[in-house]
C-alpha cells in the first residue's frame, strides 16, 4: 500500500471525525532477546500502574518514581515430531536437540520514572532480567524499555490532541493478543472526542523505525469508539503496515539461498495487518463491581502470497476470544483471564509475535532457516512460523499484599496446519512473585 495513500486516509478521517472542539482521559501504556514481560495480563499492567505512589513535587512539575522486583520460574515443555517419522523431538532439557532446559528460573528488577506538567510528559522504564543460577547465570542483562515524551497540542471541550515521540513496544499504544510483540521506535499522534449520548471516539495515527540501514519504515493507524450509546460496548479497527520492496540482493547473507527446484525468494515484509476487535467491559453490581469483560478481534493480511517452500496456499487470518474477571487494588484481590487463539503461519511478520505460539528453542525461521533471516531458504520440513498454532492460555493474579502479588500463567498449543513446517507441541507453566512499590 502507498503510505501516502494511507496517511492521507488517516488525516482525512480525523479531520473529519474531529471538526468539533471536555478532554478525555490521557491514555497510559530491532526485536529484544526477551519479550516475556509484555505478555503481562492487563490487571497485573493496571495493579502496577497503581503502585506509583511515591512523588517528587518540583516546580512546576510532578515526578514520581516507582520499581518492581520479581522472581519467576518458567517450566516449558516443548517438541518436534521429526521429519518422515511419528516420533516426537524433546527441544528442551539434558540431551534435548538444544540443550536449553526445561526448568528456567528469572529474577528481575524494573526501575520506572514518570514526570508531567500540566501540558506535558515523559516516562521511562529500565529493566534489569538475568537468568538464576551459581554457574548457568547472568548478572548483565539490561535494556531500555521504555523512553519516550509526550505533550497535549489541543486541549478542548469535547476534542484533544496528544503526541509522544520516543520508544516503548508497540503494545503499549495498540492492543491485540496476536501482533504488536516488537519495539516501537517512533511517533504516536493521538485524537480524542467526546459525544454526549453517541460515545468517546478515538483515533491514533503513528509511524515508527524497522530498519534504518535499509530505510525501512512502517505506519499504524487505529480508530476506535468506546462506551457506545452509554453502553459497556467499546471496539476499535487497526492497520499496520510493514511492507518495503527488496530485491534479493538487498536481502544476501552470505549463504546461497535456494529451494525446491532452484532458486526461491520471497519478499519478507509482504504484511499489511488489520485487525477489528469488539469487547464488553463493565463493572457490574451482581459481581461486586469487580471488572467484567467479553473480547474478541479477528487478524487478516491482505499482502500474503502463496508460500513458496511449500506451494502451499496463502495463510493470512487469526483470530482469538477471550474473557477477563476481577481487578487488583489491594491485598486479598484476584483477577483472572482465559483466552483462545488461532493464528495462520502468515498473519502478521514474525518479529511483532505476542501469541502464545509453539516454543522455538531452536531459533528456527519461517522464510530462511535462522530467526535472524539468515541461512538457506526453508523447506516444507523446517519453515518455522512463530504462528501456524492453535490454543488457550490462563492467567491468573492474587494480591497477599498491597504490594506483593503472584502471577501463574498455563498455555498449551499445537501445530495449526503441519504442511507448513515441523509438527510441534508445546505446554508451558509459569509462577511469577512481584513486588511493587
Amino acid at each position: 500500500m502507498n503510505r501516502s495513500i494511507l496517511f492521507s486516509a488517516a488525516c482525512f478521517f480525523t479531520l473529519s471525525l474531529f471538526a468539533q472542539t471536555k478532554p478525555l482521559a490521557q491514555g497510559v501504556d530491532v526485536n529484544f532477546e526477551s519479550k516475556e514481560q509484555e505478555n503481562d495480563m492487563d490487571a497485573l499492567r493496571r495493579w502496577l500502574q497503581d503502585k506509583r505512589l511515591v512523588s517528587l513535587k518540583e516546580l512546576g512539575g510532578d515526578l514520581s518514581i516507582s520499581g518492581e522486583v520479581r522472581t519467576e520460574m518458567k517450566f516449558t515443555n516443548e517438541k518436534q515430531m521429526a521429519q518422515g517419522t511419528s516420533e516426537y523431538i524433546q527441544q528442551r532439557g539434558m540431551n534435548s536437540a538444544t540443550g536449553k532446559p526445561k526448568l528456567a528460573w528469572d529474577v528481575e528488577f524494573n526501575l520506572m520514572m514518570d514526570y508531567h506538567t500540566e501540558r506535558t510528559w515523559a516516562a521511562m522504564k529500565v529493566e534489569y532480567d538475568n537468568v538464576m543460577g551459581t554457574r548457568s547465570g547472568t548478572a548483565n542483562r539490561i535494556k531500555l524499555e521504555k523512553a519516550y515524551l509526550g505533550g497535549r497540542i489541543i486541549a478542548g471541550d469535547t476534542f484533544t490532541m496528544d503526541a509522544e515521540i520516543g520508544r516503548r513496544y508497540l503494545s503499549n499504544v495498540y492492543d491485540s493478543k496476536i501482533q504488536f510483540g516488537s519495539i516501537f521506535d517512533g511517533v504516536v499522534f493521538r485524537f480524542g472526542k467526546a459525544w454526549q449520548d453517541i460515545g468517546d471516539f478515538y483515533a491514533n495515527v503513528s509511524g515508527f523505525i524497522i530498519n534504518t540501514k535499509a530505510n525501512q519504515y512502517g505506519e499504524v493507524l487505529e480508530i476506535g469508539a468506546l462506551k457506545i450509546a452509554n453502553l459497556p460496548l467499546n471496539m476499535r479497527y487497526s492497520i499496520i503496515n510493514w511492507y518495503r520492496h527488496f530485491s534479493q540482493k538487498d536481502l544476501q547473507n552470505g549463504t546461497k539461498q535456494t529451494g525446491p527446484g532452484g532458486t526461491v525468494f520471497q519478499q519478507p515484509w509482504r504484511y499489511l495487518v488489520n485487525q477489528y476487535t469488539i469487547f464488553y467491559q463493565a463493572y457490574p453490581e451482581w459481581f461486586g463491581k469487580k471488572l467484567f469483560k467479553v473480547y474478541a478481534a479477528g487478524l487478516w493480511n491482505p499482502l500474503a502470497l502463496e508460500i513458496p517452500q511449500t506451494g502451499h496456499k496463502k495463510e493470512n487470518f487469526g483470530w482469538y476470544v477471550g474473557v477477563s474477571m476481577g481487578l487488583v487494588k489491594k491485598a486479598g484481590d484476584w483477577a483472572v483471564d482465559i483466552n483462545y487463539q488461532w493464528a495462520q503461519a502468515q498473519v502478521a511478520p514474525p518479529v511483532d509475535s505476542s501469541g502464545i505460539g509453539v516454543g522455538n528453542a531452536a531459533g528456527e525461521g519461517f522464510l530462511t532457516a535462522n530467526e535472524d533471516g539468515s541461512g538457506l531458504i526453508t523447506t516444507q520440513a523446517n519453515a518455522f512460523s512463530p504462528y501456524n498454532y492453535q490454543g488457550f492460555e490462563i492467567d491468573a493474579l492474587y494480591a497477599f499484599t498491597n504490594n506483593l502479588t503472584v502471577q501463574q500463567h498455563f498455555a498449551w498449543t499445537w501445530t495449526l496446519d503441519d504442511a507448513i513446517g515441523p509438527k510441534s507441541g508445546y505446554r508451558q507453566y509459569e509462577v511469577e512473585f512481584i513486588y511493587a512499590f
